[in-house]
Formats: C-alpha cells, structure tokens, sequence
C-alpha cells in the first residue's frame, strides 16, 4: 500500500516541478538586464539579451576594450565608463568591456552588434599595449560566451590564418550541440553561469584565496611584469593590430564615429619595460593606424600619475575619474555627435 502511494506521489512531484521551472523561465524572461558592466563572467544568453535591451537606440554609444575600461579592482559604479555614464544622461550606454577584452573580441563584437541590428551613433574603446602581446591568452582567440553567438556565422575568410582554430571551428560535437540547443530554448539552461554567479560570486573561496596569495607575491616585484610587454615592432603580421584595423574598416564603412585611446600605463612600476624607444614607437604606429582611417587615438599613456594606479595598468577610482575627465571632452569635440 505504501508503495503504491510513493509512486502516485511521482506524477505530483514532475507536475511541480516542471510548474516551477516554468515560473523560473517566465521570471528570467521579464528579468531587465540592466548592469553598469558586463558580469566578470557571462553566458552567450546574457550576452545576447544584455545587446537586444539596445535595440532602437538612436542615441547609442558603445563601449569596447579590457579590464582598463570594465574596471577592474573597483565597484562598477566607480568604473570609467559609470562616470561618462552619470555625465551624459542623455546617451545609451552600452558597456561591453570585459577583462581579458583583445583587439580580437573587440573585432567580434562589433560585428556582432551590427548583426543584431543595432547601430551606434559612436563607438569608444582603448588600445592596451599589451593586448598586442603575442602571448597574451586572448590574443588570437574569442571569450566563450563571444565565440558561442559568432561562430561560424559571422565568421570570414579574413578570420583564416589569424583566429585560433579551436575558436573558429564549427560545432560538431554531439553534446555541445545539444547544449546550443537548450541555451536556445531554455532560459535558465542558458543562464546558469550568470544565475551561478549571481549566487556565488565570481569565484569559489578557494579559487579567490589563491588568487590573493598570487597578487600578494606578484607584488613584490617587477618580474611578473616582464611577459606583458611585447616591444616588437607592430603591424599586420600581428595579429591585434590587423584586427584593430579591421574594425576600424568595418566601422568606417558603415560611417560609425570612432574614439581611442592609449590606455594609461603605471610607467613608474613598469619603467623598465615601457620607458624605452621601441615601446614609444609602438604607440606611434597605433594612433598612425588610426589617422589612416580617420579615427582619433588619444596618448593618455603618461596621463596619470602612480597614486592613480593599482598595478602597473588597472586604476583606482580617483584614476578612473581623471580618465573620464580627460575622455569628456575629447568625446565631445572628437566625435560631434552629443
């Protein structure tokens, strides 16, 4: 008899619990994204929805670069881009900087954009030397979350002999074809990396304890420094720089108004790395890039003084003011379009 009753019991528990994860999808449906910054992590679903709330904005401007400008090691209210945000309340920003943003990423986004329809009245983004690094992790290869929603639509014969080939194959895999299919269909499927996050933060206590034992060493001196800054001589051979010419292109085609910069650099941290001729004419060669194809590239790699910084690129919330400060009228005077 008891087991009869825990088997009419099942149909019971199914029916409630498909009646709760259809509440939950409904719920997420009418969830408004709304964050001054992209998560540190995120899906291709977040990604997706984030983009379509800017749909229709004629007066759109679009943000695009690294950690420099997501604003790593503050809150999001003290990055750069919330303070432009608070001194033009007229504009639609949308913000799609994240860290470990690359020229790459950048290039992909744009396109992506486009894609969905939306067309920015401008867009700004920052030139970090050493997202010119050939042995930077993002260097030739797109975020996840990026790769999930551009390949292989978006994909071009451009793309061939620079995009890191496990970033531009075509899913074949069985499993991970399933799993488009639900990020597709199911919202809650498709956000459980940002459902995860919302709920335990960027990274487990473990993973975050590691991470300061490592700042806390790196610290102690400029070797950690050493692998960032790549001094060889930059142009199309490299993969960053055909890419930042490419979006310049890309937009310039479309007769999108562009702004850059040079990030800020720590260079009395890093001195030994940056204060050098080689470094100098790098920097050279990106705003030249940059004047071929009518887009103005700002040197703010002296702007700021040490006290801005927190390490040898990342600022503190007075650096991120100065940068908005010095970012407020170039905008206005560059791009002529507020």
């Amino acid at each position: 008899m008891s087991a009869w009753k825990n088997s009419a019991g099942i149909p019971v528990t199914l029916a409630v619990t498909v009646m709760l994860l259809v509440l939950t999808d409904l719920g997420l449906h009418a969830w408004n994204l709304q964050p001054q910054r992209l998560p540190e992590h995120f899906s291709s679903s977040y990604l997706t929805r984030y983009v379509d709330q800017f749909k229709g904005q004629g007066n759109l401007l679009v943000v695009v670069g690294d950690s420099v400008l997501w604003g790593y090691g503050v809150p999001p209210q003290d990055s750069t881009v919330a303070v432009l945000r608070r001194e033009f309340p007229n504009l639609a920003v949308l913000n799609l900087s994240y860290e470990a943003g690359s020229p790459i990423n950048v290039d992909f986004l744009l396109r992506y954009l486009l894609a969905r329809g939306l067309r920015p009245r401008a867009v700004l983004f920052d030139l970090n030397p050493i997202s010119f690094n050939q042995t930077t992790s993002s260097y030739d290869t797109l975020n996840a979350a990026l790769a999930r929603v551009c390949v292989p639509d978006l994909v071009s014969s451009f793309d061939r002999e620079r995009l890191n080939a496990g970033s531009s194959a075509a899913t074949r895999d069985v499993s991970e074809r399933t799993d488009r299919f639900l990020e597709q269909h199911w919202l809650l499927y498709g956000l459980r990396v940002d459902m995860h996050q919302a709920l335990f933060g960027d990274v487990d206590a473990s993973t975050a304890l590691w991470g300061r034992i490592n700042t806390s060493r790196a610290s102690g001196g400029a070797p950690a420094y050493a692998q960032m800054y790549d001094l060889t001589p930059l142009g199309r051979q490299n993969v960053a720089y055909a890419y930042t010419e490419h979006s310049f292109a890309m937009l310039g085609a479309q007769h999108i108004p562009m702004l850059g910069f040079l990030t800020p650099t720590n260079h009395a941290l890093v001195h030994t790395f940056v204060d050098v001729r080689a470094y100098d004419e790098n920097l050279q060669r990106l705003q030249q890039l940059g004047h071929r194809y009518g887009v103005r590239i700002l040197n703010f790699d002296r702007l700021l003084a040490q006290k801005n910084f927190i390490d040898n690129t990342h600022l503190t919330t007075a650096g991120n003011r100065r940068l908005a400060k010095a970012l407020s009228p170039a905008i206005v005077r560059a791009l002529h379009v507020f």
